[in-house]
């Protein structure tokens, strides 16, 4: 049965290898959209981003942001839109402490055994730990279109 995720559900979708879709705001107003490495703690969304990232950027001016992460691969077509407020807790600065840990457990994520050496190989790159306080989540799982679309037909 289509319809919204629970909350469990979104923890464990958000917990798979799925690239997330980062949507900024540049400077002139126009929409600004970045593939990026997420981690959800049932709260907050983290990023990492480099230090030279566009996206980092344009939060520093405009903290209003949208996240769309999906899964177009599996039948359920699992969908979670995340539009909220990003703030640079750390850096830019090498990695250390909590944004070096959650690199970690993200890297280990989205590149299986071999991605703590690849975060070890790069520590020293400044890098901004990006938290993402959700104003909305919208969620979706099933193959159906939801009721909305269906209304008079």
């Amino acid at each position: 049965m289509p319809g919204s995720m629970t909350q469990n559900e979104i923890t464990a979708f958000l917990s798979g290898p799925t690239v997330a879709r980062l949507a900024t705001v540049q400077s002139g107003g126009a929409p600004y959209i970045a593939p990026v490495w997420q981690q959800w703690d049932g709260e907050r969304m983290y990023i990492v981003g480099r230090a030279g990232s566009e996206f980092v950027d344009h939060i520093r001016n405009e903290s209003r942001v949208a996240i769309s992460i999906a899964d177009d691969v599996n039948p359920e077509h699992a969908r979670v839109l995340i539009e909220g407020d990003a703030e640079i807790l750390e850096g830019p600065a090498p990695m250390t402490g909590r944004m070096l840990q959650i690199a970690e457990e993200m890297a280990l994520r989205y590149m299986g055994p071999n991605g703590p050496t690849y975060i070890g190989r790069t520590v020293d790159r400044p890098r901004c730990l990006i938290a993402v306080t959700p104003d909305s989540i919208v969620s979706w799982a099933g193959g159906e279109w939801h009721p909305r679309y269906s209304r008079g037909h």
